[in-house]
């Protein structure tokens, strides 16, 4: 009998771990993607001349699971204003904004491409565009 409690303490303890860490994950997924904008909205800024850095994405990238951790706090932490398009939810995106692949961030100013990153770069690589994005 005593072994029972412990095994079913021990295997409680489990599970409340596994639900408090999936809890956790998924508030922070959340998070990085707390800016979304549709295409429109974009497409409107952009004809406003507006200055806006936008990431590209899909859920089901493995590179971009790889990449969201290190790019949204990175643009938050260097004061970018980075707006985000869910590619899965707005695939018009791809051909309007001339979208190869994901992930990718563009630098719209004054109506007009300044220049993009695609892929999975080293931290340093998005450091440095996001410093010449900032001008």
């Amino acid at each position: 009998m005593k072994k029972l409690i412990i095994f079913s303490s021990l295997f409680l303890s489990v599970l409340i771990l596994c639900y408090s860490f999936n809890v956790s994950t998924t508030k922070t997924k959340e998070m990085y993607y707390q800016k979304q904008i549709t295409p429109d909205q974009l497409q409107s800024k952009i004809l406003n001349k507006e200055h806006k850095v936008v990431y590209f994405y899909q859920t089901n990238c493995q590179y971009c699971k790889n990449v969201t951790p290190i790019v949204i706090p990175m643009a938050e932490k260097m004061n970018i204003n980075m707006e985000v398009i869910n590619l899965e939810e707005n695939p018009e995106g791809w051909k309007e904004f001339n979208i190869e692949g994901t992930p990718t961030i563009v630098n719209y100013k004054n109506g007009k491409e300044i220049n993009r990153i695609e892929g999975e770069e080293s931290e340093e690589m998005f450091k440095d565009w996001f410093n010449k994005s900032k001008h």
